[in-house]
């Protein structure tokens, strides 16, 4: 009977490939599920980065853009464009890292908080108080967000 020192011996390079194959599957597979990760949170900020553009439009056209038609056509496409592009943007930046989903969070209740105040007039027929606040809260959640999804598509590999 040979001891298992000597089986070791004897087989050393059978052992040797059996641990590099493992180690290389292992890798593989690890490598494999990091890059799709990666995919998904690329594509998801792609994807985001396309509808705060959009939403960004959405506000500059309610704000500067007065009046709307008088049937409310214009007015509701806006709304149900900006309330779609609000919710796109918080579910796509829920599957990145912190503090990413915050900032779609954010961004989505102050939509709702301030999308009816953007064309607001004041008695002289300028914007009132609260949609110049309402523009620039807006404006200023859009711009927090897109920086946001930027350094997350920065630190990718």
């Amino acid at each position: 009977m040979t001891s298992i020192r000597k089986q070791i011996h004897s087989n050393a390079v059978a052992l040797i490939s059996l641990f590099v194959a493992v180690s290389s599957l292992a890798y593989n597979s690890w490598r494999n599920e990091t890059t799709e990760d990666q995919r998904n949170v690329r594509y998801a900020s792609f994807r985001v980065l396309e509808n705060l553009a959009d939403l960004q439009q959405v506000v500059d056209f309610r704000y500067y853009y007065l009046p709307f038609d008088e049937q409310g056509k214009q007015e509701g496409e806006l709304r149900i464009r900006g309330f779609g592009n609000a919710a796109m943007i918080r579910d796509l930046m829920m599957l990145m890292s912190t503090p990413v989903p915050a900032a779609g969070e954010n961004l989505n209740k102050l939509w709702q908080e301030h999308f009816s105040r953007l064309d607001d007039l004041d008695t002289t027929g300028k914007h009132s108080v609260a949609a110049v606040k309402a523009e620039q809260e807006l404006t200023g959640a859009i711009r927090r967000a897109r920086k946001s999804v930027l350094k997350t598509l920065g630190n990718l590999q």
